[in-house]
């Protein structure tokens, strides 16, 4: 049931400080590791105040906790901290800072998050990427690594979308693969991003993505970066972007 401030809140697409902190204490209930802390506080830590009262509330609110947050800055928040999460990454593989990434570079990005009992076949393909003459020369740029990074956040739609374009035995050819991005996504993706994805997930080789293995693995990658695995403000943070990510796609299915 929703409270009487929750709907007032929705209704003006805004937040005040106090409401904020009730949200956060029940997502913070909610959480396997927030539970069973008392007050937001890590037992065996010395905390002086519970994390609530760090910098984020002021950053949202103010010094005086009078400012009120909008919804609009609430979801530009999180876009620009999942830009700089993603920039991050990018630059773990671009050490060199040379603006671009090797394919062999992207295709383990492709398989970080994989199953621990299904991770040696893929990296077995992340490998024979330096011996296939068509894509061991490829390098990707941020833009495109934002690209795919973009579809795996829309994952729950483009999964329906593979299974629909893609044959009846669940295999799916480069141009299904990508008119699904573009047509359920938005998001046109390179001939290069194409190439390598089908590499790294084409089981049998027979030049068809093997949607299942591919679904099951970004769908992985995507559940970790969600689970709140720390307590406190990185939890918080963590909770938020999914709230933020579910209310944008429930917005879209209305």
């Amino acid at each position: 049931m929703k409270s009487a401030s929750g709907c007032k809140a929705l209704q003006r697409r805004q937040i005040d400080r106090e409401e904020f902190k009730k949200v956060m204490g029940l997502m913070r209930a909610q959480n396997r590791l927030g539970a069973g802390l008392r007050d937001g506080r890590r037992f065996g830590l010395k905390v002086a105040e519970p994390v609530e009262n760090g910098g984020l509330l002021e950053y949202f609110f103010g010094k005086d906790g009078r400012t009120c947050l909008q919804h609009e800055r609430f979801v530009q928040f999180f876009r620009d901290l999942h830009d700089e999460i993603l920039q991050l990454e990018f630059a773990h593989y671009d050490y060199r800072s040379c603006g671009i990434i090797s394919a062999k570079d992207f295709a383990l990005s492709l398989v970080a998050s994989a199953d621990i009992r299904h991770i040696s076949k893929l990296l077995d393909r992340v490998d024979e990427v330096s011996n296939e003459l068509q894509i061991r020369d490829i390098r990707i740029t941020f833009a495109e690594f934002k690209s795919f990074a973009e579809i795996r956040r829309q994952l729950q739609y483009l999964s329906l979308a593979i299974f629909s374009y893609g044959k009846v035995n669940g295999v799916l050819t480069r141009k299904d693969f990508q008119r699904a991005s573009s047509q359920v996504c938005g998001i046109s993706i390179t001939n290069d991003l194409v190439d390598i994805t089908f590499h790294v997930f084409d089981a049998n080789r027979d030049g068809n993505l093997s949607s299942d293995e591919f679904v099951r693995v970004l769908q992985g990658r995507e559940t970790a970066s969600l689970i709140a695995r720390e307590p406190g403000l990185k939890g918080l943070m963590s909770c938020c972007a999914n709230c933020a990510k579910n209310y944008s796609s429930a917005k879209r299915l209305l």
